[in-house]
């Protein structure tokens, strides 16, 4: 396989002689292109608009916007002399004059154009204008982290609750678009933790953006059945010495901080950071439990629980340019995580027939602790012509983890009558080696072409240990406890050609896998193997309309792959209520995803809708039963036994709408709902089902511009009732409160945040079969309120000599004198 992937790029470098010749132009019209930039961070501008007119009567004569490169062409220019104008929400419009056309020079190149921020001259330049909260751009949704100051002292996880297409449950689990499987990338690049414990540790004021990519293409990994949300972290790009400290505290003892610190000179970057956070969130639960038969059993309880998260991380890394053409980059991340929970609930338990209730108590400690490391390697290189590029990259990453919970049943004369602890322990690494290959084959078209292996181990422990009331220690119980090695192969290799004709755009792609999988259990003479073949495919197409609007429609293909412990064919104690045991003959989930997407930009405001439709095939469950159990510790007691299955098949058909609106120059409004039909058809225990629920979700977000520094943030979500194969999850609406006051030409900020203003965050469900019943419920308490500090040091300051501008806040340039 790898040898077939190089060999496909050496073709490709054959290739370059028999495309890399542009056509010429052959309209008789003439042509206008350039490229736009913004001015600080020298990276392309999408969607900047751009115009000409006439320079003698002002009569426009046409327009167009950039693409994701920044590019832009206007044609069917008639000779003359004309005046361009660009612009984009944000920056100051620049004014060009001085464009001639003539029977000699029918294409003009302006070349480089760069927008500047829209600032105010003081002592020295400061920001005034906000950047929209939420971009669209073709194949994503970037949101922008600056501007959501309700979690500016929370997570990754936190920042997600007010966006399009994602939900967020009171356990901080995350859903994208209805489904926890999907990929969680970190610049780009994977991390070995569980999608949600990733976004739980990353500091919100540490991210710089987050992209939601529903349809990605053959280029990226297919993992995960809605998508990618990719992280952008904080990286300076202005030259010299420059840094941001967050220092953070509240309720419920949440505290913490981070900083970061860049160097920038000519073609050196170097930057260090650290975080360091204490998350605490505690609150009410609620269990009952009934099993029918001919005696039915009940067992309620109600309690308090605490949840916890300690984590610290240190990053730093190395750029380097060396030359035009050649560039190399060292990054390394190293952490800890440690989460801590504790459970204290009140049982009754009682029979029917029967008339006497049992009373006792359970308290449950859990502690999930581990170390992480991760260096990437990344070499880029860049050929004569632009856009022809190899880069090259490499990924070492490895975490420890170490699991123990403890459960203690105590009577009502606070003896404790039974006992159980359970660990998992162990390390996991992963090595990646990827090639990646663009090259140009016109103007606006290009074919790329790369190469992935990866390579995945991992060992865990299981163990089991009973207490023993005579001696008052917990005792190794073999019999539940196992060894477990996982070794993972994945070698793959994709194409994808991509250009525009007109008003069309489109990009066709398709990646292939290998993929060997093996699971031994030590000492135990088992062993499950896979070898399999996959190919995916991908589609999409954009179409330019009139007035700066754009349709955009997609097709791929994808997989959720299985969790190493839903394999597991044994049975592992979770407490004294339940057990779980995997499935090694369980099938990945494969997804074919298609979306509809419509956008139109009106002056400062946009408003977009999505059209989506998912079939899920090898629908994978949790499926609860039973546990009967031959053990003698357990005779009296009620034990649910939690597999995992393949069920059948889901579909969700939906549609989101997004709308970003300025009411006034103090007042901006995103408004977005996600409304989608679910339904699930399938085998369950051997019998068959079919599900269905109306779901649907609405964010409200607010944003008031009170004073020139002082910013009030009100958001408000609520999402609605779902299904699952055995039973309904319950709706719930959340309110968050926030203002933010800037100091010293905005190098503090000071920011209030209230979560959950009203009390009526929760996660509530029900789950049954044929002969039992389960109610659960958690709430935490609240409102939870925090502040945060941040102070920006720097010792960089723009030229004002270049920041000169017109009242109406434009920019002259004059192409004739360039």
């Amino acid at each position: 396989m790898i040898k077939k992937a190089f060999l496909l790029l050496a073709v490709v470098f054959i290739a370059h002689n028999v495309f890399s010749t542009n056509p010429t132009d052959a309209l008789s019209a003439g042509v206008v292109k350039g490229f736009v930039f913004d001015s600080l961070s020298k990276q392309p501008l999408e969607y900047a608009t751009v115009s000409i007119v006439k320079e003698n009567d002002k009569a426009a004569i046409t327009g167009s916007i950039t693409d994701a490169t920044g590019f832009f062409k206007l044609k069917g220019v008639e000779n003359g002399r004309y005046s361009m104008e660009i612009a984009f929400i944000g920056y100051y419009t620049k004014k060009i004059t001085g464009l001639v056309i003539g029977p000699n020079q029918k294409t003009l190149d302006i070349g480089q154009v760069f927008l500047k921020p829209a600032t105010q001259t003081m002592e020295e330049v400061v920001v005034t204008t906000d950047r929209p909260t939420m971009q669209y751009k073709i194949d994503k949704k970037v949101l922008n982290v600056s501007q959501m100051h309700t979690s500016a002292s929370g997570t990754a996880t936190e920042l997600l609750e007010s966006i399009p297409s994602v939900t967020v449950d009171v356990e901080g689990n995350v859903s994208l678009r209805g489904s926890t499987s999907f990929t969680v990338l970190i610049d780009g690049k994977p991390t070995l933790l569980d999608p949600s414990d990733a976004l739980s540790q990353i500091p919100a004021s540490q991210i710089e953006n987050i992209e939601i990519i529903t349809n990605p293409s053959a280029k990226f990994d297919p993992d995960g059945v809605a998508g990618i949300i990719n992280i952008i972290m904080k990286k300076n790009k202005l030259q010299g010495v420059s840094g941001i400290v967050n220092v953070n505290g509240g309720t419920q003892n949440r505290y913490g901080g981070d900083f970061l610190v860049t160097y920038r000179k000519e073609k050196l970057n170097y930057y260090v950071g650290a975080d360091w956070n204490n998350r605490e969130f505690i609150g009410k639960a609620t269990n009952n439990r009934t099993v029918y038969g001919d005696t039915t059993s009940y067992l309620f309880s109600n309690g308090n629980f605490t949840r916890g998260r300690n984590s610290y991380s240190v990053r730093g890394g190395i750029d380097y340019t060396i030359n035009p053409f050649n560039t190399v980059s060292l990054g390394v991340n190293v952490g800890n995580r440690n989460g801590k929970g504790h459970t204290d609930l009140t049982y009754n338990s009682w029979t029917n027939p029967g008339t006497v209730t049992e009373k006792y108590y359970n308290k449950e400690n859990s502690d999930r602790s581990g170390d992480f490391y991760n260096a990437t390697l990344d070499y880029n290189h860049k050929f004569s012509k632009k856009g022809h590029e190899l880069a090259g990259q490499a990924i070492f990453e490895k975490s420890n983890s170490n699991d123990n919970d403890i459960t203690k049943t105590i009577d009502i004369n606070d003896i404790i009558t039974n006992g159980q602890k359970s660990t998992e322990s162990g390390p996991e690494t992963e090595y990646r080696l990827k090639l990646d290959y663009t090259l140009p084959t016109g103007e606006k078209s290009k074919f790329e072409a790369g190469a992935q292996s990866r390579f995945e181990d991992q060992n865990e422990a299981n163990n089991m240990y009973y207490y023993n009331m005579l001696t008052g220690i917990f005792e190794f119980q073999p019999l539940y406890s196992h060894d477990v090695d996982y070794k993972t192969n994945i070698h793959s290799v994709y194409s994808t050609y991509s250009g525009e004709s007109g008003n069309l755009g489109y990009q066709f792609g398709l990646r292939e896998e290998y993929t060997y999988r093996k699971i031994a259990l030590k000492g135990e003479n088992q062993n499950f193997t896979l070898n399999r073949f996959d190919y995916y495919p991908t589609v999409h197409v954009s179409y330019g309309l009139p007035s700066d609007q754009q349709v955009m429609a997609s097709y791929t293909r994808r997989i959720s792959r299985i969790r190493g412990y839903y394999l597991e064919p044994f049975i592992t104690w979770e407490d004294a209520h339940n057990v779980r045991q995997g499935n090694p003959s369980l099938k990945p989930e494969y997804i074919d995803s298609y979306e509809l997407s419509y956008k139109k930009n009106f002056g400062k405001n946009i408003f977009s809708a999505d059209l989506y439709y998912r079939i899920t095939n090898n629908k994978i469950e949790r499926v609860q039963s039973i546990y009967n159990t031959n053990d003698s510790l357990y005779q009296n007691t009620i034990i649910f036994l939690n597999t995992i299955d393949n069920v059948g098949k889901d579909y969700s058909l939906g549609g989101e709408l997004m709308l970003g609106l300025d009411f006034a120059k103090w007042w901006h409004t995103d408004i977005m709902g996600d409304v989608y039909d679910y339904r699930e058809k399938g085998s369950l225990l051997g019998e068959n089902f079919s599900k269905s629920s109306f779901n649907w979700n609405v964010r409200l977000n607010n944003t008031f511009k009170i004073a020139k520094f002082t910013r009030i943030q009100l958001n408000g979500m609520y999402n609605s009732p779902s299904v699952t194969a055995q039973g309904k999850t319950e709706g719930f609406l959340m309110t968050n409160l926030a203002v933010k006051q800037d100091f010293m030409k905005n190098k503090v900020s000071l920011t209030l945040q209230v979560r959950d203003l009203f009390h009526t965050m929760k996660h509530e469900m029900t789950s049954e079969g044929d002969n039992f019943y389960t109610y659960r419920k958690f709430q935490p308490n609240s409102p939870m309120i925090s502040m945060t500090l941040t102070v920006r040091l720097n010792n960089y300051k723009l030229d004002r000599k270049r920041q000169q501008q017109d009242n109406n806040g434009t920019e002259d340039m004059d192409v004739e004198g360039m």
